[in-house]
């Protein structure tokens, strides 16, 4: 598992345990033998830590989080890694940690326990640790604010936020880059010219000494610059639900390192991990982080070869189309998109290049990327011009006539091995394909707005659709760096069979009495970073009339969506795009602001319907609006509208934004309790009707158990 060789003095300790290197414990007991022999040769003089050119470690093992059962694991689990980095450190023998790739969690925690760290131009250094609800527990919380001080420190440490080479060379988080590809020659100058600069009264282990991050106190000596940083972090920290306890936890372990000493930072820290390992949020965080690993495998498709896509198409340039443009163009796949009007692919073509601009401007990426990016895109309003793609994608207007037209078009045009791919939200796909010759080649592949952004695709198969088809799909769209979900065909797919619920729900809140501004903000409470009025503002609320009459064709027991939502269209108020929605908006401000022209049209539905409105507490909003879609989240289950429970949780949070802490739509009705989450329901059905009706499968509990792949 780590491979040993001594050249030139120069003991070489290389990660060997494939795939990607992970930090098990038994890696961990290579690696401390391989350094115990290193410092015993009287032929070393120095040590390196690498991986290979392109890779150093994925950091610790996750599988480690299901073998701890109590406080007593975490705070063990976290003191084997904290010993065995801390005898790299104590090395009488200089270390330099080589890496490359994405140096993330306990592969950095291993780097910054070395005495030297050379890297890679495209490496990334992150402790993303917190993104799961925990701490770094390996001595990240005391070792990085000591080697970058703290006003860098703390963004990496609270939000997980990345650094790139250059900014961890300017910090002084690295030492050198390595620029040519000879990573393990860049780390041997390092231990050749280093310790020449050594006093000559020095020991080497007094020499190496001078290197330990534990004992370098440069960047954290100044108490005042350490208080205003913590202090901006409570800004940050009073952002953070409740519920997610790892930010302060590590914002605590930090200042108690500081206060008190290197060691009881380590202490802090081990009973920090134990805290949040102790929570409902980090077990929730965590089951999603192995449920997504999961989503993306189709066992009905085993021995299924996919397909390469070289180029693909995509028809339309307005909203979506422009952003699945962008984002297949910034993977690296060349695209070229056809649409009517010349004025639409100039305006979409402007809209890639802003956005790929401002990211330039931010010092995200180069100029030659940008360039690059924009050479993959190819505009057209020919039709022949897509006849040679592997993948074509409609992104057309939603409506079923248009899409078959254009379905056709590209049957007859493209070679019989393309895969047609249609960005319908909520049209079955056996509508869009009655009439083709070879229906096998017709999928869904349904991205979200904005498409550059939002990491989920819904990919939707058919009774007819090809496994090869599918399987290439899937590959695609990790290949484009998204999240695919595989989804049977029925109207409304996953997400919007439970988002349009949601939304139509909220819509009932509001016809009932409740103040937009409460609708939204118990949502935002509950964790969700909008509420679903200001999201539907910013989606068009004639996307959402459109959707829902679908939906109530196929599902009557949906119901009618509230008049006012269908006034508001009539009357031209679809959001922040007409300027007013069920808020009203200022020129170039999307600030929501309360509309007259709303309260109106609710005060004429309500005398028209005999209705008064009344008051409605937040926790009814919030309990309304969650188990609405927890209700229409059973009868997906019970119609095998996805291959397993957990990748409805990891859909709901990655497509419609439900609180990651809270582990999912189906996650938090478990959390919840059966017998509670039925209960209240029953009683929904009574006031409110047949769209909170639960199907016969899920009292049985047929449906309950987490499968197994997911953690």
């Amino acid at each position: 598992m780590v491979q040993y060789g001594v050249a030139d003095g120069v003991a070489v300790l290389r990660l060997d345990a494939p795939p990607v290197n992970t930090i098990t414990l038994a890696l961990l007991e290579h690696l401390r033998a391989a350094l115990g022999r290193a410092n015993r040769e009287t032929a070393v003089r120095g040590i390196v830590i690498i991986g290979d050119a392109t890779h150093f470690s994925a950091g610790a093992d996750l599988m480690l989080f299901r073998g701890i059962a109590c406080r007593e694991d975490a705070i063990r689990a976290s003191r084997v890694y904290q010993e065995a980095f801390q005898e790299i450190e104590d090395s009488a023998k200089p270390v330099v940690a080589a890496v490359a790739g994405s140096v993330a969690g306990t592969a950095l925690e291993l780097a910054l326990a070395c005495h030297w760290r050379v890297c890679t131009p495209e490496t990334t250094f992150s402790l993303p640790e917190v993104t799961l609800g925990i701490n770094p527990g390996a001595g990240g919380t005391q070792r990085l604010p000591r080697l970058i001080g703290l006003e860098a420190a703390l963004p990496m440490l609270l939000t997980g936020k990345p650094m790139d080479a250059q900014q961890a060379m300017a910090s002084e988080l690295v030492d050198a880059v390595c620029y040519g590809g000879a990573l393990l020659e860049a780390a041997r100058r390092v231990l050749v010219d280093r310790p020449r600069s050594f006093d000559a009264g020095k020991s080497r282990r007094d020499a190496c000494g001078t290197r330990m991050t534990s004992r370098r106190t440069g960047k954290v000596r100044d108490t005042i610059r350490n208080a205003a940083a913590l202090a901006g972090a409570e800004k940050l920290l009073a952002r953070v639900p409740p519920e997610v306890i790892a930010p302060r936890r590590i914002a605590e372990a930090v200042r108690t390192g500081l206060v008190e000493s290197f060691e009881a930072g380590l202490r802090a820290e081990q009973t920090a991990f134990a805290d949040c390992m102790d929570t409902r949020a980090a077990r929730n965080r965590i089951y999603l982080f192995f449920a997504t690993r999961e989503m993306s495998k189709a066992p009905s498709l085993a021995g299924i070869a996919p397909t390469a896509i070289a180029k693909a198409a995509v028809i339309g340039m307005g909203t979506m189309g422009t952003g699945i443009v962008q984002a297949l163009a910034t993977a690296g796949v060349p695209v070229v998109v056809r649409d009517e009007e010349e004025a639409a692919l100039q305006k979409g073509t402007a809209r890639i290049r802003s956005s790929l601009e401002k990211r330039v401007g931010q010092g995200q990426r180069t100029p030659e990327w940008l360039a690059a990016c924009s050479g993959r895109i190819t505009t057209t309003t020919n039709w022949e011009d897509v006849a040679d793609s592997a993948l074509v994608i409609e992104s057309v207007f939603e409506d079923a006539a248009v899409k078959r037209a254009v379905i056709a078009r590209l049957e007859a045009l493209c070679a019989p091995s393309a895969i047609i791919a249609s960005n319908t939200s909520t049209i079955s796909l056996d509508e869009l394909g009655a009439g083709m010759r070879h229906g096998e080649r017709l999928l869904g592949m349904h991205f979200f707005n904005p498409a550059q952004h939002m990491p989920l695709v819904e990919i939707i198969r058919r009774e007819a659709t090809a496994g090869s088809a599918v399987a290439t799909a899937l590959k695609f769209a990790k290949t484009i760096r998204k999240t695919p979900v595989l989804v049977r065909n029925r109207e409304g797919f996953l997400v919007n069979r439970l988002f349009v619920p949601y939304l139509k729900e909220a819509f009932w809140l509001l016809h009932e009495g409740a103040a937009p501004a409460a609708i939204d903000g118990a949502m935002v409470e509950f964790g969700f970073a909008m509420g679903p009025l200001s999201l539907i503002d910013m989606a068009g609320l004639d996307i959402l009339v459109l959707s829902d009459r679908v939906l109530r064709r196929a599902f009557p027991r949906h119901g009618v969506l509230p008049a006012v939502a269908e006034r508001l269209v009539e009357q031209g108020q679809l959001g922040q795009k007409s300027g007013a929605g069920v808020y009203r908006y200022e020129k170039g401000d999307y600030a929501p602001r309360p509309s007259d022209t709303t309260a109106g049209i609710l005060d004429s539905v309500r005398r028209e319907q005999g209705l008064a409105p009344r008051k409605i507490e937040k926790d009814e909003i919030t309990e309304r609006l969650v188990l609405r879609m927890v209700s229409e989240a059973f009868y997906v289950l019970e119609e095998s509208i996805v291959q397993r429970p957990s990748d409805l949780d990891v859909a709901t949070v990655l497509g419609i934004g439900f609180p990651d802490f809270r582990g999912g739509v189906l996650q938090y009705a478990r959390d919840s309790g059966m017998e509670r989450v039925m209960s209240k329901l029953d009683k929904l059905v009574a006031q409110c009707g047949e769209r909170f009706s639960v199907p016969a499968a899920a009292r049985s509990l047929a449906v309950w158990p987490v499968d197994k792949g997911a953690g």
